[in-house]
This record gives structure tokens, C-alpha cells and sequence, in this order.
């Protein structure tokens, strides 16, 4: 039974390895104030140096999404199993600049969103979002001064949560986008079936077709298209388009746009790799 165990710092360079692709992939590339990037393979967290050095972060945790606060920490969780009952337990962990490695939430029973008191997804103003799926699936804010509000939604199985800058949040559910506004109670569904746009080439659940989503400067919204193995952009006026694709035996399941407005890509293999394909803006790629 792998639980309650304290992950240690380690600094290695072998190749990334992760779970089958039938297993829920992780859906988030971060970066840092000073430039270091972060992400999962669902077994440890990588981060890739400005300088293109690749080092393990944080060793031996079980996390799908990243979340970095304004003082440049880096926050995981660590998800396991009971071996003998399969009974779930979680903790959440935060990596402080200096290297210090902590538990925020020990270990404890059930799922993170059973309880509702830590997400990974905020806005600039410190609100929280949490996706639950026990009690109804829906949406719930935790605001800074711990005010919590609660939207319902429409669809089952929500997957990942985005706040966009006009205070509206997108929600991945299925092959469709929701969008929750604020002060209602119902959110709606968005954007119907995007298989028309990236039509199905990954065999996959339907819950694992849109993973992750992410923002650029201008507020336009990224799309981790799993089963299509594509990134859909949707501009501010709702156009659709892809704006890249994965390579045979690839597919990407969350991204960030950096600074200098390269594509960086998260994406995991059919043989169960994971890795960051960066997309320079002249076209030219690097692999990590």
C-alpha cells in the first residue's frame, strides 16, 4: 500500500515514462518567474532549466495539474491507492524556491475534490476553482476570503477548468466546452462536440477526448484536444482552428503559450511517454 509516503528532491535525465494511454493523462505545463518549467509524468515532476536542462523537481508523486502562487511555489498533489481495498487517498505537496518540499494536506482518505478546500486553477485575484463530481457534477469558487459559490453543470465527468479574463470559466466535458457565468447558477454547454474540428485518431474515453486548457496574452483559449491529437484555438469572436497537431503515435493533453509566444506542449505517446514539444513562433521545434 502506497501511501503516506514523503516525496524527496532528486536531480536526474533518463527518459520519462508514464501509465497507458487508457489511464487519465496529466494536463499541465507551468512556468515559474525565473523561467523554469514544470510538468508531470504522473510519476514525477520534471522541470526543464531557461538553459534547456531537464531535472527531476519533485520525485515519486502522483499528480495530473500544476499550480504556481505569487511567490513563485510550485504546488502537486500526490494520488494513490490502497493496494488491498483500492480505497483512494491524496496529499497535497508545495515546493518552495529554495528546494523545501512540504505537505500542505497530509495524506488523506478519498479524492481532492471530495472535499472541496484546495484547487489547482485560479484567477489573478486568488479565487479557486474546484471541479466536483460526487453530489452532481459542478462547479465550485472558493474565493480569497473563503466564500464559496457553487454552479451546476450539464454535462457529467467534468474534466478541467479554465477562468477566462471577461470572469467567465471554461469547463471540459466530453467532446464539449461549458461555460459557467458568474452569479448563475447553471452552466451551459459552449461549444457542442469539437470532434467535428478535430476529428477522433487516438482511441480513448470519451471523459479523456479534451484534457487541458490554457490562455494567451491576448485571451484567446487553447484547447488539448487528446483524441485528435490536436490543439484547437478558439479567438475571442469564437472561431475555431487548429493550430497544431502531434505527430503519429502522439497526442497532447495540456500547453502553455510562454512569454516569448512559443507553443509549449505537453504529450504522451500511445506507449505511455511523456515529454514537452516546444514550438518556436518561426515554426521550429525542441523536444524535452
Amino acid at each position: 500500500m502506497r501511501i503516506g509516503s514523503m516525496a524527496t528532491l532528486a536531480a536526474f535525465t533518463v527518459l520519462s515514462a508514464a501509465p497507458n494511454t487508457r489511464a487519465h493523462p496529466p494536463a499541465s505545463v507551468v512556468m515559474d518567474a525565473r523561467g523554469f518549467v514544470y510538468y508531470s509524468d504522473l510519476q514525477n515532476v520534471w522541470r526543464i532549466s531557461p538553459t534547456g536542462t531537464r531535472t527531476i523537481a519533485v520525485i515519486g508523486v502522483h499528480t495530473h495539474q500544476l499550480y504556481i502562487d505569487s511567490e513563485n511555489r510550485l504546488y502537486g498533489e500526490d494520488a494513490t491507492n490502497d493496494d488491498a481495498t483500492g480505497r483512494p487517498y491524496h496529499r497535497v505537496w508545495r515546493l518552495d524556491p529554495d528546494g523545501t518540499l512540504s505537505d500542505v494536506i497530509p495524506m488523506r482518505a478519498g479524492y481532492l475534490w471530495d472535499y472541496g478546500d484546495f484547487g489547482f486553477v485560479r484567477d489573478r485575484m486568488g479565487v479557486a476553482y474546484i471541479l466536483q463530481h460526487s453530489g452532481g457534477p459542478a462547479l465550485v469558487r472558493v474565493g480569497a476570503t473563503g466564500r464559496v459559490s457553487r454552479t451546476t453543470l450539464p454535462r457529467p465527468e467534468p474534466g478541467f477548468a479554465l477562468p477566462t479574463p471577461d470572469t467567465r470559466v471554461v469547463i471540459t466535458a466530453g467532446w464539449d466546452l461549458l461555460r459557467a457565468e458568474p452569479r448563475r447558477q447553471q452552466a451551459v454547454v459552449w461549444k457542442s462536440n469539437l470532434s467535428r474540428v478535430t476529428p477522433r485518431v487516438v482511441d480513448v474515453a470519451d471523459r479523456h477526448a479534451l484534457l487541458g486548457l490554457w490562455l494567451d496574452r491576448e485571451g484567446r483559449i487553447y484547447v488539448a484536444s487528446y483524441a485528435g491529437a490536436a490543439v484547437i484555438r478558439i479567438d475571442i469572436d469564437g472561431t475555431e482552428s487548429v493550430i497544431a497537431r502531434s505527430p503519429e503515435g502522439w497526442a497532447p493533453s495540456g500547453g502553455m503559450v510562454g512569454p516569448d509566444e512559443s507553443l509549449w506542449l505537453l504529450e504522451m505517446s500511445r506507449a505511455g511517454q511523456v515529454r514537452v514539444r516546444r514550438v518556436m513562433t518561426d515554426g521550429t521545434e525542441r523536444v524535452y
